[in-house]
Parts: structure tokens; sequence; C-alpha cells
């Protein structure tokens, strides 16, 4: 690995330029868009960082790309991907998918490029999301639907959180709060498509109430690997 003088925003220039000489314009846009999302990611969450440093170097006009070198990139992929996507980013699935595919190209850039020295472990995070965020919203728009037809009139217990996806049946759910509740609930029955996609300990964001025949989904907003 060649030591660097240059900062994140010069290297992500630099990815961004060779990419434009080998890529379509529609596509090169998709790059530069994804980019754009990761250098948000990074200059609001200055990942591996604290406070101290961030109010030291915002407060002389610093910013974080614009102060860290390309050794610093990689270590805020799983946050990336696996927070700020799903959670933070209103986008379709092919913005999703694109999200995987660019970081993923990055890594595998930035290794050859010498500005780091093992990208594999990103690479394959970035390969896996490139899969899973956008399944997240195929299960999304499948439940959206199914709560449409399906949503109780009558119920009593209602849990509105974060639920991770404990076990998996065909067309049955168990789910545990993050907050809200102790234990493990379920069955909650959902299309047997969804339990084809999900894995377990997704993140489901929405409601569930206790009928008289179980636990249902009554909203849901969000889903995540």
């Amino acid at each position: 690995m060649q030591t660097s003088d240059k900062t994140i925003s010069q290297v992500f220039d630099e990815f961004l330029s060779d990419q434009e000489d080998r890529l379509k314009p529609k596509t090169f846009a998709k790059y530069r868009s994804i980019i754009d999302l990761f250098e948000s990611y990074l200059e609001s969450y200055w990942p591996s960082h604290d406070q101290d440093e961030y109010k030291k170097i915002t407060g002389n006009g610093g910013t974080f790309c614009g102060t860290f070198g390309p050794e610093e990139i990689l270590g805020g992929y799983s946050e990336f991907l696996g927070y700020f996507m799903p959670h933070k980013v209103m986008c379709g699935k092919d913005t999703m998918q694109a999200a995987g595919t660019v970081t993923k190209k990055l890594a595998k850039w930035l290794a050859e490029k010498g500005y780091v020295e093992d990208a594999s472990f990103a690479e394959d995070r970035a390969g896996e999301a490139a899969k899973e965020l956008p399944a997240a919203q195929d299960v999304l728009d499948l439940l959206d639907e199914f709560v449409d037809l399906n949503a109780p009139d009558d119920y009593e217990d209602e849990i509105q959180d974060h639920f991770w996806i404990k076990k998996i049946e065909p067309g049955k759910l168990w789910l545990e709060a993050l907050t809200m509740h102790d234990g493990v609930i379920g069955p909650v029955p959902v299309p047997k498509k969804v339990t084809q996609i999900v894995k377990e300990m997704w993140d489901i964001g929405g409601v569930i109430v206790k009928t008289s025949r179980g636990w249902r989904f009554l909203e849901v907003w969000k889903v995540s690997p």
C-alpha cells in the first residue's frame, strides 16, 4: 500500500474521472450520485472519529473528506450500506442496487491503485448490499400491499417499533422488538414470497397488533437487511 497525501475528496474525484472514461453517461451519473451520497454520509457521521475531532476540524473550517486520506474510506462501508442507505435515503431499487455496485467497484479500485492494502471484506460487503438492498425494497412493496388488504380493524395490544426477524417459516415470521417488548412475537402472517426473500436479523419498521387470531402487521414503513 502506498502512502498518499491525497484527501478523500481528491481520491473520489480521481475515481470518478477514471470511471467517466469507460462508462456511458447514464451509468456514470449513477456513479456520481452514489459517491455524492457516500460523501454526505462521511461528512455527517465521521466514522471512527469522535466529537472532539469533529468540533476541532469543522471549527477551523475543515471537512471530513477534505482532511482525511483514502485509508479512511472503507471504514465507513458497513454503516453506509447497512444503515445510511436503507434508513436515511429515500430512493428506488435502482439506486439501492447502485449503492452496492459502485462501492464494490470503488473498493476494488482503491486496492488496485494502492490506496488500501486489502479491500476484500469491503468488496464482499458491497456485493451483498447490491443484492439485499433492492430485495428489501421488494419486501417493503409486498408488505405494503399485504397490509392494505389485510390490516385488522379490531385489536388489543399495539407495538410500534423496529423488529428483528428471529425465525422464518413459509408465510410466517417471528419478530423481536428493538425497544418496546420483551421476547419473540409470532407467528406473524406475511406473503410466502416475503419469507422466500428475507433473512434472519433483517429489520422491519412498523406497527404490529394483537388480535383474536394472533399478531398481525398494521403498518410497515421500512425494511432493511
